[in-house]
């Protein structure tokens, strides 16, 4: 399989309570083309409820199940300790630390990244078989309800 040359994915998911939305969640390309980083948003006013972890768990489910990829990513600003707390709490585990170009306002730079890898015995995901013909009947797992 030429997977350095296959586009980049891209995965965005927005999460609603009611008709309110409450977050969204995307799967972002990683430098390694078997590797994906979960990024996610929780609208203000939803914070510690429960909706960072949710997203996190829809979009690894994806990230594993479905696209199959080998590792899902979550990272952070080092200044953004409830974003570390829901990558802890949702099994990532530490992987390393980075600097980059600030980018918005209030950013140092300096980010927290966590990793946890796919879990043993999945079937192929999209991103081996370049179909999505072996996944034709399955559901997923669960209702996305807090």
């Amino acid at each position: 399989m030429d997977h350095v040359n296959s586009p980049p994915p891209r995965f965005h998911l927005i999460f609603t309570i009611g008709h309110e939305v409450v977050g969204f969640g995307s799967l972002a390309p990683m430098p390694n083309p078997r590797d994906i980083q979960v990024s996610l948003f929780v609208a203000e006013g939803f914070e510690g409820q429960g909706i960072g972890s949710w997203i996190v768990n829809v979009l690894e489910w994806y990230a594993f199940h479905v696209f199959g990829f080998d590792n899902c990513y979550y990272q952070h600003a080092v200044g953004n300790m409830a974003s570390g707390n829901v990558a802890k709490k949702n099994g990532f585990r530490f992987s390393h630390t980075f600097k980059e170009k600030t980018k918005a306002w209030k950013e140092i730079g300096y980010w927290v990244s966590y990793k946890k890898s796919r879990p043993k015995g999945l079937p192929p995901g999209t991103i081996d078989t370049k179909t999505t013909s072996n996944w034709d009947g399955i559901t997923f797992p669960w209702k996305c309800l807090i």
